[in-house]
């Protein structure tokens, strides 16, 4: 299977990125192993906004594009389950069927109600849909009413929150984001009869201090819109998924995300996404069963293409070579593997998004020199 991408401030990717991760899988030699206890306990989520709205491709998938995914994972021998079905697992530990699949919408679009219900109908599939209370009550298109989120729930669906007014967490103190959640949650209650249990951070975008704030408000899971395989050892309330848009959903792209496997790492850093430093320290420790595989894993980066790698016994630190330039760098890691009984390739994938503050940018423009890096730090490239 071959993934032909594009290149869009999402993704991160170009067409010569993923060339070149085809090269480097084919060149290596067969990564073999048996599955893991985290493979079973792990799921692919995919998070969608609109489909059908052909004058918003960024954060759009064609109506064609969404049935033909659709068709795909109700005839590829996948498991579609209710997102508060795999987040209990998660927490009790019990193993999920093979090839686990959970369908989610961010920002409860009219599109969802109008073309993606139908065809989820016809289907059976459970789904989640994560929805911006103040949006709703404003009554303005392109959200739903009450009356179609309503529908919704008759129609197999269950629900989540974003912030009340659909804004950036990070760009908020502590008692603003407790009071937009605390909205959120109770306008879900009064107007659906639904217990909001789970989060969807407003673009995916989260730090330390909005992951604290979860938990203390009694969420169950939330989740980000960095890639990769969800699994039961993941933070809980930094949950992966992956983002279908017209410009990052074509099939083979599909395909092979949704037979991701979960590549589980701890001590991250940096610690917290919502970076203070163009130039952090990105490193991640691997699960001690998997570091015989590390000489196949390739990296990219959505500000300088391939960075390098450097493995550390079961610890990959990553070599940039100059500072961060975007305010939603992406890095994503990805890992060959074929397991014992010869099936099809399937790759180990992990996804980071970091959050930049547009001061810090702007500062950095207008003094680049204190930004830049020396030859000689951490950062150089051989």
């Amino acid at each position: 299977m071959v993934w032909i991408g594009y290149k869009t401030p999402m993704s991160g990717f170009s067409l010569k990125f993923l060339y070149l991760l085809l090269v480097a899988v084919l060149s290596c030699a067969p990564v073999q192993a048996q599955s893991t206890d985290y493979d079973d306990k792990a799921a692919v989520i995919f998070t969608y906004m609109a489909i059908g709205k052909d004058d918003t491709p960024a954060g759009n998938i064609t109506e064609e594009r969404f049935r033909e995914q659709m068709d795909e994972l109700s005839n590829g021998g996948y498991k579609i389950a209710p997102l508060y079905d795999i987040i209990e697992a998660f927490q009790s530990g019990k193993p999920l069927p093979p090839k686990t699949v959970a369908i989610t919408f961010d920002g409860a679009d009219r599109s969802v109600y109008s073309i993606a219900l139908p065809i989820l109908r016809e289907k059976g599939f459970p789904f989640t849909v994560f929805v911006p209370t103040d949006r709703i009550k404003a009554g303005k298109r392109p959200y739903m009413t009450w009356e179609e989120l309503d529908n919704l729930a008759k129609g197999g669906a269950s629900f989540g929150v974003h912030t009340a007014g659909y804004s950036k967490m990070t760009d908020m103190d502590e008692e603003e984001i407790r009071r937009q959640l605390n909205n959120a949650v109770t306008a879900l209650r009064d107007e659906l009869d639904q217990e909001a249990r789970v989060l969807a951070y407003p673009f995916g975008e989260y730090d330390a201090k909005t992951k604290k704030i979860a938990k203390e408000m009694g969420f169950k899971a939330a989740f980000g819109q960095q890639s990769g395989v969800a699994h039961a050892g993941d933070d809980r309330f930094a949950l992966p998924r992956f983002t279908i848009t017209e410009r990052y959903g074509d099939m083979d792209r599909f395909e092979m995300t949704a037979h991701a496997l979960p590549l589980p790492i701890s001590d991250i850093s940096p610690a917290d996404p919502h970076l203070t430093n163009l130039a952090p320290s990105i490193g991640f420790t691997v699960n001690e069963d998997l570091k015989k595989y590390l000489k196949s894993m390739t990296c990219f980066s959505s500000s300088e293409e391939k960075p390098a790698i450097e493995i550390l016994n079961n610890r990959v630190e990553l070599r940039l070579s100059k500072p961060f330039n975007e305010e939603r760098p992406r890095i994503n890691c990805t890992m060959p593997f074929i397991d014992e009984k010869g099936s099809e390739p399937r790759f180990r994938w992990l996804g980071l998004l970091y959050t930049i503050p547009a001061s810090l940018l702007s500062d950095a423009k207008k003094y680049p020199v204190e930004h830049a890096q020396d030859s000689n730090d951490e950062f150089s490239v051989e």
